[in-house]
């Protein structure tokens, strides 16, 4: 079997796996024959997607390739810039899980202060000509953890806390809400946590508790303040109540949350996991536009993706085509679609393009962003 792009898939293919929405509802069971109405419904519920029976493809349980998500910015990654936030941003990591064993096992200070004192460092490196964002997408090949994440997401709740135009103190806050918001998947089992497939319902049940258990977890250390705390325990709630672990809503829900719960959705649908590969960040942004804006707070979701979508201006991407351009234009009523100055300098304006896919006016396949190279 393989793991293809939905936009690649056609009538007749068969299903290997179940094909599962963002938050682990089945939406086509595994060895279904694929119809166009089963592939339309699929782009309905934004899977982006599928493992598909194919004898010719390449075994899944060797590592998994990147082709369908991210590929790395050859000169970002050679850069001294690049080289010197992913050694600190290591030695960050490593500090991190060290603090956290000793403090669980053996009953050590949690040095919370100097982790997000180490961590408030890598952003001062968000000054130059690469951004926090091109740094990330680099860094998403190298092999995942809870920590890396952890201080990917405080790096994002930060950038997001500026773009909101938050004071400085409260810019902070975002940090270690963003950095210690994970800390419960700590107290999980491995095998759950990094299962290389679909989650049971019990298993599914397992993960959510890691949002009791960091709430707890971070209860021991009276220098930590509510806000982190909070975080720890909400940032998987959403405004319209569809979260957990307690369905709350609107103003019951930590700001600070709010914006971690953003940060890290984004971080970790553009990440690779056991279980896929990462995506696009274009194909993110229209997962949030799809997903429904009024499960988050309106002005902090409308804020995260105009501004991340534009830091994607100028970049170099290949299409579902295949064809490589650059992207010149962002379109503000469809941010996932920009406009494209392809190698013969054609413009392509990929909403144009799904409009006209959608109601059957052009020949031409409906194409969207495969990868940021």
């Amino acid at each position: 079997m393989r793991q293809i792009p939905i936009t690649a898939l056609t009538p007749g293919m068969v299903t290997a796996e179940d094909i599962v929405s963002y938050d682990h509802v089945t939406i086509v069971p595994k060895g279904i024959i694929l119809t166009e109405n089963i592939i339309s419904r699929l782009e309905g519920y934004s899977i982006y997607y599928a493992y598909i029976e194919d004898d010719l493809a390449t075994d899944l349980s060797s590592p998994m390739t990147n082709t369908a998500a991210l590929a790395q910015d050859d000169d970002t990654a050679k850069s001294r810039l690049f080289q010197r936030f992913s050694q600190n941003f290591a030695r960050c990591a490593e500090h991190y899980e060290n603090s956290l064993m000793k403090s669980l096992y053996r009953s050590e200070p949690f040095r919370a202060n100097e982790l997000l004192k180490e961590t408030m460092s890598l952003l001062r490196q968000d000054k130059q000509d690469v951004s926090i964002f091109d740094m990330l997408l680099n860094m998403h090949n190298a092999e995942d953890s809870v920590c890396n994440h952890c201080i990917d997401v405080a790096l994002i709740s930060n950038v997001l806390a500026r773009w909101l135009h938050f004071s400085e103190a409260d810019q902070m806050m975002a940090t270690a809400c963003g950095l210690f918001h994970d800390v419960g998947k700590f107290m999980l089992p491995t095998g759950v946590l990094r299962k290389p497939g679909k989650l049971t319902p019990d298993e599914f049940e397992i993960v959510k508790t890691h949002t009791i258990e960091g709430f707890h977890l971070l209860g021991r250390y009276s220098s930590i303040p509510d806000p982190v705390k909070n975080t720890a325990l909400m940032h998987h709630e959403k405004c319209d109540g569809s979260g957990y672990p307690y369905g709350l809503t609107g103003d019951e829900i930590d700001r600070f949350s709010k914006i971690v719960t953003i940060a890290d959705i984004f971080d970790a649908m553009t990440s690779e996991r056991v279980y896929r590969a990462a995506m696009c960040p274009f194909s993110v942004i229209k997962f949030f536009e799809d997903d429904g804006i009024q499960k988050y707070e309106i002005k902090y979701i409308l804020t995260f993706l105009e501004n991340v979508s534009n830091t994607y201006l100028n970049h170099r991407v290949t299409l579902s085509n295949g064809m490589e351009g650059n992207v010149i234009f962002i379109n503000p009523n469809n941010l996932s679609r920009p406009v494209i100055r392809m190698e013969n300098n054609e413009i392509i304006d990929l909403q144009e393009s799904y409009y006209q896919s959608m109601l059957r006016l052009s020949n031409r396949k409906n194409i969207s962003i495969e990868t940021i190279i």
